[in-house]
């Protein structure tokens, strides 16, 4: 069986959808800038009335303990898994894969939560109060999407526990991808350097036992940062992952990157891979996923790439992690995206872009797709690339 490994945070989600009342006082109330950092009600507001009106996704700092207060009386709350490195990781077992987990921090919640994935594995590094995320989803006629509100200082810098560590040195396992991620838990600079620091420290103490590494960028506080983590992870990974929106907001995009013709969002493409400077760019969106790589033959991304639809496909209609079969019946009943078709055509003859179009239906949850894509991705990405000057 394939084992997969994943990192490096962990979190409790809280998930309510926007109702049309509290939406109506949201509009009421949102006044003034734009923050990433969210210290009044009115901040708060027009947080979530600019991303609703813009259909996009983002994730908020709230220094205010207050805001979350009046937040979680506001609406129906229910409880689920959060954090990249574990929703991957319980998408990848639902699935039938090994999935070992480094989690900075359990507690009987959260134990409790994950009980029944019997093919996940979790590490953590102590036990404690573990870290509750506020999730609004939300449509707006045109789209869905959801918006993400934490609150500050909610881990140390030092994350990664020895445990997980020894799981690649001293124990004879299968793990071929480890997707790295949590950066964006951590509201200073110093911060971010320090984790990344720790980060690079382990992949190199791994040795000849280093899987191929998968780093997935999340929305973060600063574009700076975000550049920052990006630089320092170059020579540490195989591949980046990240979405339409973090995309969008990276490259400093002047509309939506999905409004773009079909020649201009290939163009935007192939653009940022330049300023990447990655072997492998991972981009999935709601009509398509795609790999780009001017080394190696992305055609070899293609079954990888599919697999990863397939699984968010099925978490955002059913609005669960999936089972292999669940995911599979689904695929089987659904319809390509015709926009992710037409830029597959587009792009055939390409070795250094591959395309793979989505999935449609309809949508039950837009919580933790991104996540679960990563998971189906990742647990049938190649191993050994070939390389695209060997096949001129």
């Amino acid at each position: 069986m394939k084992s997969i490994s994943f990192g490096f945070t962990a979190n409790i989600d809280l998930l309510a959808n926007v109702t049309e009342q509290f939406y109506e006082e949201i509009k009421a109330n949102a006044t003034g800038e734009i923050d990433t950092v969210i210290d009044t009600w009115e901040k708060f507001c027009m947080a979530v009335a600019s991303n609703i009106k813009k259909g996009s996704g983002a994730e908020y700092i709230v220094t205010e303990p207050s805001i979350l207060s009046r937040l979680e009386k506001a609406l129906k709350w229910k409880k689920a898994i959060g954090g990249t490195g574990i929703q991957a990781g319980c998408a990848a077992s639902r699935a039938g894969y090994t999935s070992i987990v480094n989690i900075p921090v359990i507690s009987e919640e959260l134990a409790s939560l994950v009980s029944d994935y019997e093919n996940l594995k979790l590490i953590p590094k102590r036990t404690g109060e573990v870290p509750k995320h506020y999730i609004l989803e939300y449509d707006n006629g045109i789209t869905s999407n959801r918006i993400i509100f934490r609150k500050d200082n909610e881990f140390s810098s030092n994350m990664i526990g020895d445990a997980f560590v020894n799981e690649f040195l001293n124990v004879e396992n299968n793990v071929h991808w480890l997707l790295i991620s949590g950066y964006n838990s951590f509201d200073s600079s110093d911060e971010i350097s320090h984790f990344l620091q720790e980060t690079v420290d382990v992949l190199k103490l791994m040795g000849k036992r280093k899987p191929k590494v998968h780093l997935e960028l999340a929305s973060i506080w600063s574009l700076n940062e975000q550049r920052k983590i990006i630089k320092n992870m170059k020579g540490c990974i195989d591949s980046i992952g990240m979405n339409e929106d973090e995309f969008h907001d990276l490259f400093e995009l002047k509309k939506p990157l999905l409004e773009y013709e079909d020649e201009q969002l290939i163009n935007s493409i192939d653009e940022a891979y330049e300023h990447l400077g990655v072997s492998h760019f991972i981009l999935h969106t709601k009509q398509f996923s795609l790999a780009k790589s001017t080394q190696y033959d992305t055609n070899l991304w293609e079954t990888s790439l599919r697999n990863g639809n397939q699984f968010a496909f099925a978490r955002a209609s059913t609005g669960k992690i999936c089972s292999k079969n669940e995911i599979k019946s689904l695929a089987e009943q659904s319809p390509l995206n015709p926009r992710g078709e037409k830029l597959r055509d587009i792009t055939n003859e390409r070795k250094d872009i591959t395309i793979c179009p989505g999935y449609i239906g309809k949508i039950t949850s837009t919580t933790g797709l991104g996540d679960t894509f990563t998971a189906g991705l990742l647990v049938e990405a190649p191993n050994k690339f070939i390389e695209l000057v060997k096949m001129t």
